[in-house]
């Protein structure tokens, strides 16, 4: 629910550092969206036409970059206008609290290391040598295994399971449903059977990461597989063992990383990639959506890559501009084709007189 405050603009502005076109006193009541402009309300706009309908809805106050058109509502100038509004909807929608307690209805081994100020609610099981970091929450009906490590002020949402030796880092969100350190996908074929390769490494989820629901991460094979800081990895994401992830990289839905696959600093993956085992990804590089990284394949730092297999995107635009001309062109073919035919046609009557 939104906190019952009223702020004047030039306190808001002064919260996101940013500067105040018009009336400095107008007071603000709350942070909507731009599809749901409300009188009292403030929100953000970087789209001159999303501008034009905002002029004449009743929202009170705009959030503009810098090089934005006048506007005759009061305005918040930010230099990221989307940031602001971020800032602004957590004054208004702070984060929720939880109350300290050891539900009775979880299960703490002796030997587990309960820090202070922490939650464990009803249905959790925390194993032998695990230790829970202060003013951390777990929520109900998570599995906590043998010698896990979870750091200050985490939060661990409903029905997550972490596997033996995961080791999670401060500030950080599992999402309702994570399954963290299962064994790694590592079989050989005998001749017979598929012969089961131990998985005898673990997970490390550095500081500030955020897992959204029903993410899985596999144990390395052998030393970690590593979640670095400050990376945000949405619903339905696979990452297999010994991958190394970020440090604030993203991760957007239903998007698979195959084992040993080094995805750099700062990467943005869109939704339903796929990265083939032992690829590269250098820093700041965007695979865009459904984009399809082969085994071993190596993206340049800060290249923009789409389509599968995966191609720098103006080639690929180029390429798909053809197949969509591709009827077209195939035409013409047919129709030269023809052309050529009559001419033959012509020229063998004419050497024939």
């Amino acid at each position: 629910m939104p906190k019952e405050i009223m702020k004047t603009l030039a306190e808001l502005a002064k919260l996101v550092n940013g500067q105040v076109r018009g009336d400095s006193n107008t007071p603000i009541k709350g942070v909507t969206n731009a599809n749901e402009p409300r009188q009292g309300y403030i929100t953000f706009v970087t789209q001159p036409k999303l501008a034009e309908a905002l002029e004449k809805s009743e929202v009170t106050a705009l959030i503009i970059p810098p090089d934005f058109p006048a506007s005759s509502k009061p305005c918040i100038v930010a230099e990221n206008p989307k940031l602001a509004w971020g800032i602004l909807l957590e004054l208004f929608f702070p984060p929720r609290t939880y109350q300290t307690e050891i539900s009775s209805g979880a299960f703490v081994h002796s030997t587990a290391n309960i820090g202070k100020n922490v939650r464990i609610e009803k249905g959790v099981y925390i194993g032998e040598h695990a230790k829970i970091g202060d003013a951390s929450v777990i929520r109900a009906n998570s599995y906590i295994d043998d010698f896990v490590s979870v750091g200050t002020a985490c939060v661990i949402h409903p029905n997550v399971t972490l596997y033996d030796h995961t080791v999670v880092g401060n500030s950080v969100i599992i999402h309702a449903g994570c399954v963290i350190g299962t064994d790694g996908f590592g079989y050989v074929f005998d001749g017979k059977k598929q012969f089961k390769i131990r998985q005898v490494g673990n997970v490390v989820i550095e500081n500030d990461v955020e897992l959204g629901g029903n993410v899985c991460i596999d144990r390395a094979t052998m030393g970690s597989t590593v979640i670095r800081a400050g990376s945000k990895i949405d619903n339905l994401v696979q990452i297999a063992h010994n991958v190394s992830f970020g440090p604030h990289s993203i991760a957007s839905s239903q998007t698979g990383i195959s084992g040993s696959s080094n995805i750099g600093a700062y990467v943005t993956l869109a939704g339903q990639v796929g990265i083939g085992d032992h690829a590269e990804i250098g820093n700041g590089a965007i695979l865009g959506a459904q984009a399809g990284v082969p085994t071993g394949k190596k993206i340049p730092e800060r290249a923009i890559f789409i389509g599968s297999p995966a191609r720098p995107a103006e080639e690929m635009k180029k390429q798909v501009a053809a197949q969509l001309r591709m009827h077209e062109i195939l035409e013409t073919i047919r129709d030269l084709k023809k052309r050529v035919v009559e001419l033959e046609r012509q020229l063998e009557i004419a050497s024939s007189k």
